[in-house]
């Protein structure tokens, strides 16, 4: 038994991790919960005043509570550690962190059904020590039947196995059952929790640009799965190992105690040895993690462009590139398998020598005739079974060394949240100080530049200005670079203003300032609201507030979804949004934007009774459609939501000029007032004025003027 123990131990090794031969589609289940019942027998307009900073700051609500970072944040300027830990404290800190909100009522409301279960998980392990410490006995009578050639006593200690057997092995299937139930409700609880925090406050636009973490898909996917399966394999474990420890102890004492001695002995040394050799494999497991999964995003580029290498003929290029990421990951594979190697001698050698020690030990008393036959078997038996309990670093160090791997992982992945939320907090705190200072009693502090960009919501006022731009001096994330300096711009119902200048002059830099995206600088963007925000309050729809300015960007992003999803985005089939616009309503505007094939494209289904078409049709739309395709489609995004203001882009820069003279007609006709990016010649005609938009080497200047004013040589040369 003790043997079918390691083993499945040992084959539970972390995917990517050493001493694994099976791949993450294929992983088995937690140690804990592959032990077999096995017997020890038989086996616009530009404004020239300036603009203040001052006002609240219109930062997003949350979408919840953050279980996981709704709690005592780091000091100010903490750095999210971003190499594998070998500190055992750092990664029980982080394990903690990750573990303990699911099963507490302050974050989880099921929390009290979970600890039910999981109360019910540790029954049933008891259970199955029982049935070890039950068949370690009927071993020892088995084999004293039969040292004693007693035939009747030999039937009769089948029988009792044979009978033994059918009963107990309920407790095993039902542990194992209720274990993988419980961790996959704890990998749904726990990635969906994680996966709203990243979308809250926009961190996962902030991740991506300042390249904080690496691969987040990888660590809200399989790092989640890893982690709660393995944490739980774990948990078990050491239960198992703590009761079969109590239980095999006094066994093994009663028997001789100088072997109970032995074992403690060789069980230190053993584990001492084993965390020398075998230190390096957390560092090395963590490091395969990020590597396997760069290759993986490799691939999935190659996928999402594949018109454009092939165009640009890049086969052998892109071969190149895949040869060098997989050889970074099959290199450090090959570090991970040295390590195992000098691991498993170690191993090796302490597994076999188990077979002969208590042997060894207890021979000379059965040589004496002082104990009998079968009382060596127990004493093996239970020996194997302490010494696998004694020894849990010993024979699962490669798991756990992948399990830290994960560990780290899915620990800067909340570090990196919470440090995100840190920033938030302690820009809301300066406002609400400036908010809260006495005129002419303001402290130094307060008075300090706070060097971030304010966003305001507002109510319309009588001018009916929609957005507002005071006083906007923005620079890159990074605080490196200035992009514009003391920018004033006001945008009012019905107009339509055309932002142009040279590449790098900052207009789309400026858009992402309008947008909330990016608020390193000083200034204040205010987005003044004139409509209550589709499908009403609540925390459906918490972050909305906004969405009186669309944006339309030059590669539009298609949903994975129905042709239906594509035109309500961000809204789903729930919301008062498409409960606003009928099958009718969708198919006209599809119609208007000249998209109206689509409607006439199908689904390919395996059944052709489950075929889709038309609205219910789901493809991968940004393969299926060109690039004016998705421009077209975006435009029909944009007049079902009927913002009061859209911002453009570069969003007509696929279309041909009757295209886009038809989209900008569509604009006026559902009345949105719109603000272009742009560098096509055409644009001029579809706006009432131009904001131009220059630099020249630390000057930065901006010059409105009605469009009917500006000739098209001036206008070339200023884009």
């Amino acid at each position: 038994m003790a043997r079918a123990i390691r083993m499945a131990i040992r084959k539970r090794a972390r995917p990517g991790g050493y001493g694994s031969k099976a791949s993450s589609s294929t992983r088995r289940s937690p140690p804990s919960r592959r032990r077999s019942p096995t017997p020890a027998a038989p086996a616009v307009g530009v404004s020239t005043s300036s603009g203040g900073c001052g006002g609240p700051a219109a930062g997003r609500r949350s979408l919840r509570r953050n279980p996981f970072t709704a709690r005592a944040s780091r000091s100010q300027g903490s750095q999210v550690q971003e190499a594998a830990s070998a500190d055992v404290s750092v990664i029980y800190e982080r394990f903690v962190k990750l573990a303990k909100p699911y099963w507490t009522k302050e974050s989880n409301e099921n929390a009290r059904q979970a600890q039910l279960m999981l109360a019910g998980v540790f029954a049933l392990t008891l259970g199955c020590t029982g049935v070890s410490v039950l068949f370690n006995f009927l071993g020892r009578d088995f084999y004293n039947a039969l040292a004693e050639k007693n035939v009747d006593g030999f039937w009769h200690q089948m029988q009792v196995y044979l009978a033994t057997i059918p009963c107990v092995i309920p407790v095993f299937v039902f542990r194992d059952y209720f274990s993988s139930k419980l961790q996959l409700q704890w990998r749904k609880w726990m990635t969906q929790n994680l996966t709203r925090e990243y979308f809250d406050k926009r961190r996962y636009y902030k991740l991506q640009g300042e390249r904080i973490v690496d691969n987040p898909d990888q660590r809200l996917s399989a790092d989640v799965n890893a982690f709660t399966d393995t944490a739980l394999g774990f948990s078990l474990t050491i239960l198992n190992c703590v009761v079969d420890l109590v239980s095999f102890s006094n066994i093994l004492y009663s028997i001789y105690p100088p072997l109970f001695g032995v074992l403690i002995v060789y069980a230190i040394g053993g584990t001492a040895i084993s965390l020398q050799i075998g230190k390096p494999l957390v560092e090395i497991n963590f490091k395969q993690e990020k590597t396997e999964a760069d290759f993986r995003y490799s691939l999935i580029r190659i996928r999402d462009n594949a018109e454009s290498i092939a165009f640009f003929r890049g086969e052998r290029k892109e071969v190149e590139m895949l040869d060098n990421r997989l050889q970074v990951a099959l290199d450090n594979a090959l570090r991970g398998i040295v390590k195992s190697r000098d691991l498993s001698f170690f191993q090796s050698f302490y597994k076999y020598i188990i077979t002969l020690l208590p042997a060894a030990v207890i021979a000379p008393l059965f040589f004496r005739g002082e104990i009998e036959f079968g009382v060596i078997n127990q004493s093996s038996s239970a020996f194997s079974h302490i010494l696998t309990d004694v020894s849990l670093v010993v024979f699962q160090f490669e798991s756990l060394a992948g399990f830290s791997a994960t560990i780290d992982r899915l620990g800067q992945f909340v570090e990196a949240l919470e440090e995100s939320e840190d920033h938030h907090h302690h820009h809301q705190e300066m406002m609400m100080s400036e908010e809260s200072a006495p005129a002419g009693e303001k402290t130094e502090e307060v008075l300090k530049p706070k060097q971030v960009i304010q966003l305001r919501q507002a109510s319309d006022d009588k001018s009916h200005t929609i957005l507002s731009v005071e006083d906007l001096s923005l620079q890159t994330p990074d605080g490196e670079s200035k992009l514009t300096e003391h920018l004033n711009l006001s945008v009012q119902k019905g107009d339509s203003l055309l932002v142009i200048g040279r590449s790098g002059v900052g207009k789309t830099s400026v858009l992402r300032a309008i947008a909330g995206l990016w608020n390193v600088g000083e200034g204040t963007v205010t987005n003044y609201r004139s409509r209550t925000t589709p499908g009403g309050g609540g925390e459906a729809n918490r972050g909305r507030e906004d969405l009186d300015v669309f944006f339309l960007p030059q590669r539009p992003y298609m949903v994975l979804g129905t042709l239906r999803d594509q035109l309500l985005y961000p809204f789903n089939d729930s919301e008062s949004a498409s409960a606003r616009h009928t099958d009718e309503d969708l198919s006209k505007i599809l119609q208007d934007v000249l998209l109206g094939d689509l409607l006439d494209r199908c689904e390919l289904e395996t059944e052709p009774e489950s075929e889709s078409c038309g609205l219910d049709a789901d493809m991968d739309w940004s393969s299926c459609l060109s690039l004016g395709e998705q421009q077209r489609l975006a435009f029909a995004r944009l007049l079902v939501n009927k913002p009061n203001l859209a911002i453009l882009d570069e969003s007509t820069s696929a279309l041909d000029v009757q295209s886009e003279e038809k989209m900008y007609e569509l604009l006026k006709r559902f009345g949105i007032s719109y603000l272009s990016v742009g560098h096509r010649p055409t644009l001029l005609k579809y706006h009432k004025q131009v904001l131009q938009l220059k630099r020249e080497g630390e000057e930065y200047s901006a010059a409105l003027m009605e469009s009917s004013e500006m000739d098209m040589e001036t206008y070339l040369l200023s884009s």
